[in-house]
C-alpha cells in the first residue's frame, strides 16, 4: 500500500542545508542579509518551504561573473 507523505511546510536549518546542498553559514548569512526569510517557533529557526524555493530559484538568475 502506497501512502503519500504530507508536503513539507517548513525546514529547520539542518534540513534546509540537506535539501539545498548549500552551507549552513551561507544560509545564516542570507537570513541576516534579509535575502532568505525565516521565523522562529519555540526557539527553533524555520524557513517556509515556499521561501526556501523562492530563494534558491533566485540563484538561477545570478552568476559569479555577472553574466546572465
Amino acid at each position: 500500500m502506497h501512502t503519500n507523505k504530507p508536503e513539507r511546510l517548513s525546514y529547520g536549518i539542518r534540513q534546509a542545508v540537506e535539501a539545498t546542498s548549500v552551507g549552513r553559514s551561507l544560509l545564516y548569512e542570507e537570513i541576516k542579509a534579509g535575502k532568505l526569510k525565516s521565523f522562529t517557533i519555540g526557539g527553533r529557526r524555520l524557513i517556509a518551504a515556499e521561501d526556501l524555493t523562492t530563494w534558491l530559484e533566485s540563484y538561477k538568475h545570478r552568476t559569479s561573473d555577472g553574466v546572465s
